[in-house]
């Protein structure tokens, strides 16, 4: 048994002598333009959006919430590592659904967006987008909640720790650190130091984050093990909390394992509960 750990942390150290952790957790896709479907949010609903971080040009969308369902409650969207807001567009339309306001925008590197995508600049990337939102007329602070959905949990984590506190934050997927993460994807106990320039330390990050939390994890999600992270960064959390184990959902599954409409439910019955609508 040993030696066959020895040859994996001898691939493992071979396939990664040249990357860090960043290249592995952002395996994104250029865009010269998006194209966005038109099913569920208008056109006339959404504006499409320019931002500066780290001198570099980034790009999002706000979607105005839907007249038939409005709270005036605005949620700032942290989408996952695996593509752009084009592919997470679907997760937009969910929020249109549950009718508030939505920010979805991309990191550095991803769709249209500048830049090379790497921790710092995910920071960067969220306070930016925090920023824009902050300075629209139509957005209450008081009435601003955040989302964050796998490495998007860094991001809101992060501006929710040391920007500014949201009504509420809600979690899908978190993982606890770069060094949990590479102990659970590459199943050999590889310090996070030897592959990664950074730390991505969510479990202890939360700590300082003063907000009513959810957090949602699929409870047979194999890329990110609840046990080791999900349930480490919510025992770390502050109250008012609440922990939802998600059956039969994997690392994308939360939404469709517990049904639109009981999701719906759920995420809106949270944001309301703590975010007031703005006057």
């Amino acid at each position: 048994m040993k030696s066959l750990q020895t040859i994996l942390l001898v691939m493992v150290s071979l396939s990664f002598s040249s990357c860090d952790l960043d290249s592995l957790l952002f395996p994104r896709t250029s865009l010269t333009s998006y194209s966005l479907s038109t099913a569920v949010i208008p056109e006339s609903s959404r504006e499409f959006v320019t931002m500066t971080s780290q001198g570099k040009k980034i790009y999002g969308y706000f979607i105005k919430s839907n007249p038939a369902t409005s709270t005036s409650i605005t949620v700032l969207y942290f989408h996952g590592n695996y593509d752009h807001l084009q592919y997470y567009w679907d997760r937009a339309e969910l929020f249109y659904k549950i009718g508030v306001n939505v920010f979805i925008f991309d990191y550095q590197g991803y769709g249209m967006s500048e830049g090379t995508p790497s921790e710092s600049a995910l920071y960067a990337d969220s306070r930016a987008a925090l920023q824009y939102v902050l300075s629209r007329s139509d957005v209450s602070p008081t009435s601003l909640a955040f989302y964050g959905y796998s490495l998007g949990c860094a991001g809101a984590i992060d501006v929710a720790a040391y920007q500014f506190t949201p009504s509420c934050l809600c979690l899908e997927s978190p993982f606890a650190s770069a060094s949990v993460l590479l102990q659970s994807g590459v199943l050999l106990d590889i310090p996070s130091s030897y592959i990664s320039k950074g730390e991505y330390n969510n479990a202890e990050k939360i700590r300082k984050v003063h907000a009513p939390l959810l957090l949602m994890h699929g409870v047979d999600d194999k890329f990110i093990d609840i046990e080791k992270n999900g349930a480490v960064v919510f025992n770390n959390a502050n109250p008012p909390k609440q922990f939802i184990r998600v059956p039969g959902a994997d690392h994308e599954g939360v939404p469709g394992a517990m049904g639109e409409s009981n999701y719906i439910f759920t995420v809106r019955s949270f944001i309301q509960q703590y975010t007031p609508p703005a006057k």
